[in-house]
């Protein structure tokens, strides 16, 4: 959504967005995924501490992290778009977005690895 937003079809409404433009659905979609895994990452961590296991060592505890540390950079940056450096920030935004949804791939993939091992 956000390089849809960035290539200039903000404006545009898809079945994704639910009857709202691509521009007004972007950061309530992302806001309620930062939301869902700041709660998961709480379920997560009472489940390995009652299995008596290390909390934070996992690879799949690892992308958690560092998914919920890019979240919250990105939940950020867009207070800089308007400021002096504003086009700076955009880019860092954009790019950093797309390194967001790898990292976050690479937790789902480590997730199920985890999952399997059970």
């Amino acid at each position: 959504m956000g390089w849809q937003i960035r290539f200039g079809n903000g404006d545009e409404v898809t079945p994704l967005t639910l009857g709202e433009t691509i521009r007004e659905a972007h950061p309530k979609i992302i806001g309620g995924a930062f939301f869902f895994f700041l709660l998961g990452g709480q379920g997560g961590l009472v489940l390995l501490d009652t299995q008596g296991k290390s909390i934070l060592e996992s690879p799949h505890a690892m992308t958690a992290v560092l998914s919920v540390v890019l979240l919250a950079t990105q939940a950020v940056l867009p207070k800089l778009f308007a400021t002096e450096n504003g086009k700076l920030a955009r880019d860092a935004h954009a790019y950093l977005g797309s390194a967001t949804m790898t990292v976050l791939f690479a937790h789902l993939v480590t997730g199920l690895n985890l999952g399997f091992s059970f």
